[in-house]
């Protein structure tokens, strides 16, 4: 049973890698995406060299919270010790995303977050916040315990000058939830291009975030973004 739960778990994330790459997110090789073992004190992710859509079962690799690959032959990228206190700290977060986006990279520049200005902006409302402080430390893994502290009140981070970062609860949620912030972050630039924003009311940013944060919203989604995959080619050797 473990070894199954295991196994659908690698085809989600390399679903996840692969729908990004779809997407046009992420490529190049610094874009990670990461999910938490589920019985064990470790978590999955790419070997270094690959851009998103390159991802396969044969090329990710088990790492332990300290960043040590399970295998020791495995290169991977050393961003990978922030993920670690993240998952150590927050055991409700299941996968971790992390890409430089125009958008959030652009959003970071300019030290600014996402403001409700639309409905896909306002079920971020409370959930995103901007990280100026990170840059200063020394380590990798210094900067790991600030996103943990930062992930256990939010799940989206705009990093100052770094792109944006996801934790949540599932690797569909996490993969969407970075697609979508990406997303309304440009809306919003070309809002702030044009002329002044304007926020919706209270009521209206309550009723978005009710149902665009909902598992019905999330699993149909998911669902056309896996279907999406298939149709294009982009899954035919995940086992889906």
């Amino acid at each position: 049973m473990a070894t199954a739960v295991t196994n659908n778990l690698k085809q989600n994330l390399v679903l996840g890698y692969r729908i990004m790459g779809m997407l046009g997110l992420g490529r190049g090789l610094l874009a990670h995406l990461t999910a938490r073992s589920p019985d064990a004190d470790t978590f999955w992710v790419y070997t270094f060299g690959q851009s998103v859509e390159e991802v396969s079962l044969a090329t990710i690799c088990e790492v332990d919270f300290d960043g040590k690959p399970k295998d020791p032959d495995a290169r991977i990228n050393p961003s990978m010790a922030v993920h670690g206190p993240v998952y150590r700290e927050n055991p409700k977060v299941m996968c971790i995303g992390h890409h430089h986006g125009d958008n959030g990279v652009a959003a970071g520049a300019i030290a600014t977050s996402l403001l409700p200005i639309d409905n896909n902006a306002a079920r971020w409302h409370g959930d995103v916040r901007l990280v100026e402080d990170y840059e200063d430390t020394f380590s990798i893994a210094e900067q790991g315990k600030i996103m943990a502290r930062e992930f256990a009140s939010t799940s989206g981070l705009i990093l100052k000058h770094h792109g944006l970062m996801v934790a949540h609860v599932s690797i569909a949620q996490t993969v969407l939830r970075v697609i979508e912030l990406e997303a309304s972050l440009g809306v919003q630039l070309k809002a702030m291009s044009a002329g002044e924003l304007h926020l919706m009311p209270d009521s209206a940013i309550e009723e978005a975030k009710k149902f665009l944060n909902s598992d019905f919203y999330f699993d149909n989604m998911w669902a056309y973004l896996v279907r999406r995959a298939k149709r294009e080619g982009w899954a035919d050797d995940v086992g889906f």
